[in-house]
């Protein structure tokens, strides 16, 4: 399926110190475990998947000159998209009953989040 304007997504990026990243690596292992056990990839049963990726990257003093040098923290971002609100809302009932897996990501998002875009419409895509 495509992504289209009538998809809607999240995306949660974090900014973690590096002393911190296997923390993150963790939860992010149980959670695409989760989004392989309980999301489809088509048919008609939410949460319909089109898109489930993760990015990771150091992060850089000017991110435009990699010659800059780190700053000692690792950010990720955590993109999903799916073909409606429907999508986005069974996504969250199935993760709210995954009490120690949410849980650590309120817990993530507390202390490491930057920017949080949750359930909203894809305005733009190809």
């Amino acid at each position: 399926m495509k992504i289209t304007t009538d998809s809607f997504g999240f995306h949660i990026a974090f900014k973690v110190p590096n002393d911190q990243t296997d923390r993150m690596e963790t939860f992010l292992n149980t959670h695409e475990s989760f989004m392989k056990e309980t999301h489809h990839l088509e048919g008609n049963i939410e949460p319909v998947v089109l898109c489930y990726a993760v990015l990771k990257s150091p992060e850089f003093n000017n991110p435009l000159d990699l010659a800059s040098g780190e700053t000692g923290n690792t950010l990720y971002g955590i993109t999903e998209i799916y073909r409606g609100p429907e999508g986005c809302q069974a996504h969250m009932a199935l993760g709210q009953e995954r009490e120690k897996m949410f849980g650590e990501l309120v817990s993530l998002t507390t202390e490491y989040c930057v920017s949080g875009i949750l359930g909203v419409p894809v305005i733009r895509s190809m």
